[in-house]
């Protein structure tokens, strides 16, 4: 075999770190022709076709299977949210947040089933699990996002859906001085509003082109409104019944009880989301010499929503709680004989306002450093370190307060077809009206998640043989997720009345108490009340809605409390620390990697087999509260406790674990031909146990009893993450630049899923039946395929028809449990699509670079035991478009737009007449200049 003669140049060094830092892209294999330096030298990102073809480049050489999204040009991403540029990815689907992306699911796998990485290293997520919200971070401050779907020995575990990268810039990769900046104004359709949204980046290197330092930041503000409809209680049966006075006495006879196709519960809301996105990044490099490369960069983000919602809901059933029985009158049935119109009159005809917030206070940031030394042509060492922390700030700021009002009559009619029901009030809800105090719920939890991350890696090239790449190292991990978990004790206090005041030993001024049939209320003062701030309603939907209603502000309702009595509300109303949801837990993950890479040929075709092994140990740390059971005294004959003081004593509890994981990987790459590749992998995968599995509350009940035995649920700090085994086969066909076809299939055996499950056990003393959560039995499979199609016209068309180019990619995913109970439900994977599909179709001539692409997934499974059967999310597409125009060299204006087609989102129970959700969330249109100096 020929020697292999390594020539890096500092352009070559500079481009080549840029793409592979903290990736497993092969393009530093200098024996392989199509990834020389000459090659990488060549890679020139500009416009849409130039990321499209950096991104098949990457793709193409790299050792795993991966898919890449690459900015086209300083600053510029293809969609302004991270979460929606992912799903352009194949296998990838995305939740919304008021039609905006925020997390993603790989192969139906979402949640802690995919980790995330910036720049190579674990970053902090704000989110209170192990999910990451891909909307805090703005798209500007990004260069490359990767999806690596087959894993490598020297990548971080605990993905077993994929991990996903997001790579920011590194200046030497810079031509030179670079100035860029845009703003653009962002027009929502539903709040009418204009907000700004503005990025700036500045970068240079010295004249040598050996330090280079890049300096960016992002600031936008606006206002998304969502229109939605929810609902609840919907069962066939004997438990679906409503409450119908066919003879108009007043009275209800058995005989007058009839299934119903209203549910129970019904909520028109009107929501209005402010969201502020400021963030920058920092990054310098230096080479002082051929042999060193040293890097020094950092993320900062902060992103605030307030999340408010202006609601009002119908309680079509009696509940235990509400002091009168709803009746109704003047019925339609449906053809299956179910109650699908009706009317309610009466001085009990109630209607609750509802004011809802859930904000959001983040901060997310991350600050590395990257040393690389070249000691000789063969081999490299390089140290990483970085410390990441996110913070979610959330006191008890959640709000769900209710009032109730009153009106002559309400009228539902769901017996026109359309997907909701006619709902009129009669007269409508205005600011100036009676309301009544009923419920005030604050609540939330705040999260603090710290990452330090250390490695120390060698990579191994030798000049001759058949291993040609070998990569060790030895990587440490520290990661401690705290939360504080926030409630109102008793949210209900000042309903009916004085009734629970009294119940409580408050004493309060009662003067403005009223009555309203079986209802006795406070009168909420009306300056709390504010009206009606929004106006066309659900617009889009043919059915009647009630008309725009006020809302109310907190902070005087709860001043009003006050006047009642202080200390009731600032003890009952007012959000306190639950101390069962306030804990935090330290994982420190130890691990040694070794891979190597054999380079030969069979039959004329050229082959890369990446072999590696991956060994860690985990040691949980768990600390919060709990109670002290030593304090327990059981009575000798019926084994229930005499006392009750160890329920008023709760102290600080720490638990500790560990465990240990061997996880073997392989990736094999052979060229068919100049332009078919064949690609397959297999590897031994892990995502570590959900934190609500890992905390340290333990909680007796000796009311609820297994095998006669008191039952105790507690946490477990040793339970082993969730392994799996998986493997892909990919054919791909690259015939030319930005072209290529690429088919596979892929396969995951999760060997078991981890559980609630009980056995005897002694604590402090005392036997208990204790359920824990543990591995269990049964496991399951998630097998699928993915297609991918892209073609450019540049070389098949005539201009000016040859800027032409599109994209196509189509997966199909499904999954089958092993457990006998759960496989004959038939249910898939909770955010499973079955398919889904991703339409691209751009064009790029003459200074225009347009891009018209849909997304679109089928429906999936929300939960699979709601009220009423299974809840379903229907599936849902989306078409947005960008386009701009070159004035010159230097100045760029563009248009974008997204959800064009204004199109809805909605879920359903069991069947889809039987809507739980619909949203309505309107189009974005922005309107902006870009410059470069």
């Amino acid at each position: 075999m020929a020697q292999r003669k390594h020539t890096k140049t500092p352009l070559a060094l500079a481009i080549a770190s840029a793409l592979s830092f903290g990736s497993s892209f092969a393009i530093a294999n200098d024996n392989n022709a199509a990834a020389s330096d000459e090659d990488i030298e060549r890679i020139q990102v500009s416009g849409i076709r130039g990321s499209i073809t950096e991104s098949q480049f990457l793709k193409q050489h790299a050792t795993s299977v991966i898919d890449v999204v690459v900015a086209d040009d300083i600053g510029k991403f293809p969609d302004e949210n991270l979460a929606e540029a992912l799903q352009r990815i194949p296998g990838i689907t995305i939740t919304r947040n008021s039609g905006e992306g925020q997390n993603i699911s790989v192969r139906g796998l979402s949640g802690g089933y995919n980790t995330t990485t910036l720049n190579g290293r674990k970053l902090a997520s704000e989110s209170a699990g192990r999910d990451f919200n891909f909307d805090t971070i703005a798209s500007e401050l990004v260069s490359v996002l990767s999806v690596y779907k087959s894993p490598e020995a020297r990548l971080i575990d605990g993905g077993i859906g994929a991990i996903v990268n997001i790579e920011t810039r590194k200046p030497l990769a810079l031509d030179g001085r670079t100035i860029a900046a845009s703003v653009k104004g962002i027009h929502e359709s539903r709040s009418g509003d204009i907000h700004p949204h503005a990025s700036f980046i500045i970068g240079d290197t010295s004249d040598d082109g050996r330090f280079g330092a890049l300096f960016s930041a992002v600031y936008s503000r606006k206002t998304l409104r969502a229109d939605t409809y929810r609902a609840s209680g919907f069962e066939d049966g004997d438990d679906a019944l409503i409450n119908i006075d066919m003879n108009n006495d007043g009275v209800i006879s058995d005989d007058e009880r009839f299934v119903s196709q209203i549910p129970m519960y019904m909520y028109f809301a009107n929501a209005q989301d402010v969201r502020t996105r400021v963030g920058s990044s920092l990054a310098l490099q230096w080479q002082p010499t051929d042999k060193l490369d040293v890097n020094l960069d950092a993320l900062y983000s902060r992103y605030t929503t307030d999340g408010s919602f202006y609601e009002i809901g119908f309680v079509n059933y009696d509940e235990s709680w509400t002091p009168s029985t709803p009746i109704f009158t003047d019925p339609g049935f449906d053809e299956l004989g179910r109650v699908n119109k009706v009317r309610q009159t009466g001085p009990e005809t109630m209607v609750e306002l509802l004011n809802r917030t859930t904000p959001r206070q983040t901060d997310t940031w991350q600050i590395g450093s990257n040393v690389r030394y070249y000691l000789n042509d063969e081999w490299t060492i390089t140290a990483d370190a970085a410390h990441s922390e996110a913070r979610n700030k959330n006191n008890g700021d959640n709000r769900f307060i209710v009032a109730r009002g009153f009106v002559d009559a309400i009228d539902i009619d769901y017996s026109t077809g359309h997907m909701l029901p006619d709902v009129v009030i009669d007269p409508g809800l205005s600011a100036e009206q009676q309301y009544g105090a009923h419920y005030s719920l604050n609540s939330g939890t705040g999260v603090t998640d710290t990452v330090t991350d250390l490695k120390l890696m060698t990579n191994y090239q030798p000049m001759s043989g058949l291993i040609t790449k070998v990569d060790a190292g030895i990587t440490y991990l520290r990661q401690t997720k705290g939360q504080n978990g926030f409630r109102s004790r008793d949210p209900g206090q000042f309903s009916r009345g004085g009734y629970y005041l009294t119940q409580s030993g408050y004493e309060f001024d009662d003067s403005t108490v009223f009555q309203r049939g079986d209802f006795e209320l406070f009168e909420i003062p009306a300056n709390v009340f504010r009206p009606a701030n929004f106006d066309n309603f659900l617009q889009g939907e043919p059915s009647i809605t009630p008309n725009p209603w006020p809302s109310f502000d907190y902070d005087d309702l709860l001043e009003y409390y006050r006047s009642l009595n202080a200390d009731a509300a600032n003890e009952s109303i007012v959000a306190s620390v639950v101390q069962q949801d306030s804990f935090s837990v330290t994982e420190a993950v130890s691990a040694a990697y070794v891979q190597l890479d054999i380079e030969h040929e069979w039959l004329n075709m050229p082959y890369v087999l990446n072999l590696g092994v991956r060994a860690s140990r985990t040691n949980v740390d768990s600390n919060g509260f709990g109670y002290d059971f030593s304090l327990i005294e059981l009575d000798p004959d019926t084994e229930e406790p005499i006392n009750n003081d160890w329920q008023d004593t709760v102290v600080d509890v720490g638990y500790s674990g560990s465990y240990s994981n061997v996880l073997p990987s392989m990736n094999f790459r052979m060229q068919l031909t100049d332009d078919i590749q064949l690609r397959a992998s297999a590897a031994e995968v892990l995502s570590r146990p959900s934190l609500g599995f890992l905390r340290p509350w333990a909680a007796p009940s000796f009311t609820t009893r297994e095998q006669g035995l008191p039952v105790l649920s507690r946490g477990n700090m040793s339970v082993p993450p969730e392994r799996a085994r998986q493997g892909d086969v990919v054919i791909g066909w690259y015939f030319a630049e930005a072209s290529a076809i690429n088919v596979g299939v892929f396969h995951k055996d999760i060997l078991s899923f981890i559980s609630y499950e009980g056995n005897p056990g002694v604590v402090e003393g005392i036997k208990y039946y204790i359920q824990e959560p543990v591995s269990g039995e049964y496991g399951a499979t998630v097998t699928g395929y993915e297609i991918a199609y892209q073609q450019s016209m540049q070389d098949l068309l005539p201009e000016p028809f040859s800027g032409l180019g599109f994209l196509f990619n189509y997966t199909y995913v499904d999954s089958t449990y092993d457990d006998p109970e759960l496989k004959a439900q038939g249910l898939p994977f909770q955010g499973m699509s079955k398919n889904s599909y991703n339409a691209v179709v751009y064009y790029e001539q003459y200074g225009v670079q347009a891009r018209l692409a849909y997304n679109w997934r089928s429906k999936y499974l929300l939960n699979p035991d709601a009220w009423g059967g299974p809840a379903w999310h229907a599936s849902y597409g989306q078409l947005d478009a960008s386009l701009s125009y070159d004035i010159n060299e230097k100045v760029t204006v563009f248009a974008e737009a997204s959800n064009i087609t204004n199109n809805r989102a909605w879920h359903y129970i069991d069947r889809e007449d039987q809507v739980a959700y619909l949203e309505r969330f309107g189009t974005q249109i922005s309107l902006g200049v870009r410059a470069y100096f």
